[in-house]
């Protein structure tokens, strides 16, 4: 179960594609998810979701590298 509001998860994807990858390309390539150009956006929780668990454990972690940091 999400831990955010309706429409939060996809803000929460963005913020981090943002801010730790520079954009939703560098991420996906990052992560060597295959899919380009709009197909990104209909794929990205589906793909977070079976590389993290959750979107909660995705933002988890990658806050979690920016404290370390």
């Amino acid at each position: 179960m999400s831990n955010f509001k309706p429409g939060g998860d996809a803000k929460a994807i963005s913020r981090i594609a943002s801010e730790r990858y520079g954009s939703f390309l560098a991420m996906f390539e990052n992560h060597g998810w295959p899919e380009r150009g709009s197909d990104m956006m209909r794929k990205v929780q589906t793909r977070v979701k079976e590389e993290y668990g959750s979107v909660s454990a995705f933002v988890a972690q990658h806050d979690d590298e920016v404290e370390k940091s």
